[in-house]
This record gives C-alpha cells, structure tokens and sequence, in this order.
C-alpha cells in the first residue's frame, strides 16, 4: 500500500519528524530552562524549513491516507503555528484567490489608502490577523469551517498536557517558536510579493532561483509558477518555471536567499 503520494515528499517528512523528536528531547532530557532556550534557538534554523512544507502539504496533501494527512497537519501546527485546514482556508482560499486584489487578500500589503506596508508592519500584523481572518473566510465555507474547528481542539489536547506538565518548557520549545513561524511565514509572504503589480501572475510575484533557496524552502523560489497552479506538487514548479521564465520580468527574478530587496528598487532601475 502506498503512503507518499509523492516520493519527493519523503525527505520533507524526514526533517518534519526530526525536527519534532528534537522538541520532545528539549522538552523533556534538558534540565534548564535556559539551555532549552539554546537549543530551540539552534533548532528554529532547521524548523524554519517546516513553514515551506507546511505550506506545500497544504496545497497538496502529503501521504495517501486521510488520517495520515491530519496527524501531519497537527506536528506541522506544533513546528509552525499553522493548524490543520487553517493555511487551507487563508491561504489556499483566501490568499490565492485574492492577491490581485489587495483589497479582499486576508494579507494584503498595502494599506487601505494604496501605499505599501512596511517589512515589520506587514509581519506583524497579519500575522496578527491570521486566525481572525481565517474565522472571516470560515463563515463562506462552513464545511470545512466545522473541520478546522474540530482539527484545532485536538491540535491544542497535547499542548494543554505538556503545559500541565510544565508550563515554561511548553512556553519555549512549542508556544513561542509557533508565534515566530507564524511572523516568518508572512515575511516570506511579504518579500513574494510587495510592491510588485497586479496585473496578472506574471507581474505579482517576485522568484528566487537559486538553487540553495530552493533545496531550503522546498520549491517555494517559483512562485510565479505556483500562483498560476497552485494544484501543482512542489517537486513540478522547476518544470513550469522554465516553461514561463520569458514572461517573468527580469527585475521579479532576486538574486537572494533571504528575500531582502529595498521595496520599488526594482521598477527604478527597470
């Protein structure tokens, strides 16, 4: 019986469990508080890779049986921030149907008055907004609203024990490298697409082609491609890529690994 629906999923998975037993051996082998912070600070540069695959899970789905997909979802909410069906609706449904249109994205990067939101604004208060957005969207799709309310109370059983357990190891290995992800997340969300147009998908995301970015991130460095086939596995996107790269503008190809640019650098030197 098959369990990857894909096999290029298997190393993702790998690092998703490694990176979990490495919480669980913080959580409960080390005796201070204050060397468990050194070590999930250690770890953070390895989970960091768990929001890109939390993110492509969530696009297509990783194993081939259901229950498997939804235990997934609940490790990738303890390494993220990002609980089972919540990046399905402000994501899939929110952020891709919408970008084109900053007015309905549940993260935006402009303003309502049409000028960009600074890196940190943007950070932090969509990320903020995530879970408030998402109840938002919910109330259009009930079905599915019904099964991320149901998926989150059981995500969050085994955060209350291990709080019970101790609440200031709970605190530094999950709760606070959770609120971290969820602020990456949108930062890396920021640097795809602010200050780009919005004329069509080939005009409102910036790709990093950079092999390095793209081993780390999981394929996330063709984002062009994605936007225009969100349904397509993330093992494809180089493919695609390739097929459109002539329609890219030049100046929406970066040169970086960590999506630093100055915003509008760009359309004043192109």
């Amino acid at each position: 019986m098959r369990v990857f629906r894909y096999r290029a999923d298997r190393p993702a998975a790998a690092l998703v469990l490694a990176v979990l037993a490495a919480q669980l051996t913080i959580f409960f082998a080390v005796e201070s508080d204050l060397h468990a912070a050194g070590w999930v600070a250690l770890l953070l540069g390895i989970q960091v890779s768990s929001g890109a695959i939390c993110h492509n899970h969530h696009h297509v789905n990783t194993f081939c049986m259901r229950w498997l997909n939804r235990v997934y979802e609940v490790i990738l909410y303890w390494q993220t921030g990002t609980s089972p069906y919540s990046w399905t609706l402000h994501h899939n449904i929110g952020h891709h149907k919408h970008y084109l249109d900053p007015e309905n994205d549940p993260s935006p990067w402009q303003h309502k008055d049409g000028r960009m939101m600074s890196r940190w604004y943007y950070d932090l208060v969509n990320a903020a907004r995530i879970y408030p957005e998402i109840m938002r969207i919910g109330r259009d799709h009930p079905t599915l609203y019904r099964k991320f309310k149901r998926m989150f109370v059981l995500a969050n059983l085994p955060l209350v024990v291990l709080a019970w357990l101790d609440p200031s190891r709970t605190l530094i290995v999950f709760l606070l490298p959770m609120a971290l992800l969820l602020v990456v997340l949108l930062d890396n969300t920021w640097g795809q697409h602010a200050g780009t147009a919005l004329d069509d998908h080939y005009v409102a995301s910036r790709n990093v082609e950079r092999p390095l970015y793209n081993r780390t991130s999981w394929n996330l460095g063709y984002h062009t491609a994605h936007h225009m086939l969100p349904g397509l596995h993330w093992s494809k996107l180089p493919e695609l890529h390739e097929k459109i790269r002539a329609r890219i503008p030049d100046h929406l190809i970066a040169d970086t690994l960590l999506l630093q640019w100055v915003p509008g650098r760009e359309q004043r030197e192109h």
